[in-house]
């Protein structure tokens, strides 16, 4: 039996708290300035498009946002990507290529804001274990290098073994189940709207090819999270936050 079938999504929570409280337009601001000038998705639309709005097209892109979040609504577009196979060295090899997804560029600016806001609370609430350095705010993998040469320089000082693992999850964005994050989102306070609508945004997804001027028919995504997005990091660090209990 799948999890969420157990929880709502929707039950009772403070809708003043941090992640569920209404858009700002600084927030919008935030989110159009550190937008990247990559490739559009389907609906075309480019991050230039963005930052050159005027305050009056933004805050009617704003009250737009705000509605999307109240009422858990995803636009299709937002929830198809275009796949580009994209060659690394030998062209004629199809191990070579690999895929370079598209997606909406409104969906992203929309996800960059819930990611702020999720990003601040796990580190302002403390929700990660403290030796947790992926796409964590003010930690990077040079954090993590350097507890591994201390660990290492003392056991060298001790004269004692000092054994390190590494583990490499084979397509880790594809193997996340989506009931399973968004469970493990509610045991640690990320629920109500923004849940709900991160649930709907990561479920009935499609995907098509696209190879030079042709398109493959549609595909369903059966699970994972969506390549290319903004929220995918943050949601994994989620996903696999408790890594360390095990």
């Amino acid at each position: 039996m799948p999890i969420m079938n157990r929880f709502l999504l929707d039950f009772l929570y403070d809708k003043n708290n941090l992640l569920n409280k209404p858009f700002h337009v600084l927030e919008l601001h935030s989110a159009i300035k550190n937008s990247k000038n990559t490739t559009p998705g389907a609906d075309h639309v480019t991050a230039i498009f963005f930052k050159n709005l005027d305050q009056g097209q933004r805050d009617v892109i704003l009250r737009y946002f705000q509605k999307l979040f109240d009422n858990a609504i995803v636009p299709d577009s937002w929830r198809h990507a275009i796949i580009l196979p994209k060659p690394c060295k030998d062209k004629t090899k199809i191990s070579s290529y690999r895929p370079i997804a598209l997606t909406s560029l409104f969906s992203k600016t929309f996800e960059r804001i819930l990611a702020n806001r999720i990003s601040y609370y796990l580190t302002k609430e403390r929700k990660l274990h403290p030796h947790h350095y992926g796409f964590v705010p003010f930690k990077d993998s040079r954090s993590a290098t350097y507890l591994v040469h201390k660990a290492i320089m003392n056991a060298k000082l001790q004269k004692i073994f000092f054994v390190g693992i590494s583990l490499d999850i084979k397509s880790a964005y594809d193997s996340v189940y989506v009931d399973g994050l968004i469970y493990k989102c509610l045991q640690i306070g990320i629920a109500g709207n923004i849940a709900n609508w991160i649930h709907k945004f990561l479920t009935s997804r499609s995907f098509q090819i696209k190879w030079r001027a042709c398109f493959s028919p549609k595909k369903l995504v059966p699970q994972g999270l969506v390549q290319g997005s903004v929220l995918s990091p943050i949601l994994y660090t989620i996903y696999m936050h408790d890594i360390f209990e095990t």
